[in-house]
């Protein structure tokens, strides 16, 4: 069982602010029948709602996480949300290649859709410590995935359990300490959205992927939602 809140002063800020967050376990035996959505069909999905690289920037699913990223004191074109920079891989006809068959198919499906998704080996969080969606503190703890640089500040949105920051910025870098590897049984999958126009494509896209684990032979938990009105909830794996 993991406990998600959002803290009071995120809500406030966002309030129409919602995660959305499901367990799967299985997920090593799962990843040998995942079927990863391929290049082309996403590039095609997207192209239906309207996201080109010329417009994707100012799409009504991804200009919400900009401004949140300039609110946070960051520019936006260097700290672009994960939804963003992924569908600008698959519409250069990319994708995403990890040898990591479930984070090849999440970030698939957060491209198709324009909505965050993240995951993280339920092994390897901070035992007994809640999961919250808030800004930085003094003394927290953050080792990023990939290079580049990550100024930890009190003004950024994070995903941390106690000192120990998951995600940075919203969804922009996930940790190195709690990321999915070859050998996760049980995971953790979670998206958000600041603003109304991302609540269908957050909700479409962590369904589409439960599906596809279920289908792939996870045993996988039901999607809880937490919003700035009911801003915490419990998530069990199935």
């Amino acid at each position: 069982m993991t406990r998600l809140q959002i803290e009071d002063r995120i809500a406030e800020a966002y309030p129409d602010v919602r995660v959305a967050g499901c367990a799967a376990t299985g997920i090593d035996r799962a990843a040998a029948g995942l079927v990863v959505p391929d290049v082309a069909s996403v590039a095609e999905d997207l192209a239906a709602i309207g996201a080109t690289i010329e417009q994707l920037a100012s799409h009504p699913r991804v200009a919400p996480w900009r401004e949140a990223t300039g609110r946070a004191g960051l520019k936006p074109s260097t700290y672009r949300s994960s939804p963003e920079a992924l569908a600008r891989r698959f519409l250069k006809g990319a994708g995403v290649t990890t040898g990591l068959p479930v984070v090849d198919a999440y970030c698939a499906l957060s491209a198709r859709h324009l909505a965050p998704l993240g995951a993280y080996d339920v092994d390897c969080l901070p035992p007994g410590a809640p999961i919250d969606l808030r800004h930085g503190r003094p003394g927290d703890a953050f080792a990023p995935i990939g290079a580049g640089d990550v100024p930890l500040s009190e003004s950024v949105a994070v995903y941390a359990a106690g000192a120990t920051i998951l995600c940075w910025d919203f969804n922009h870098r996930d940790s190195r300490d709690t990321c999915l590897e070859a050998g996760t049984t049980t995971a953790l999958f979670l998206g958000e959205a600041v603003h109304p126009d991302q609540h269908d494509a957050l909700d479409a896209a962590l369904a589409d992927l439960a599906e596809l684990l279920a289908g792939a032979g996870a045993t996988v938990g039901p999607i809880r939602v937490a919003t700035a009105v009911a801003p915490r909830v419990e998530i069990e794996p199935g």
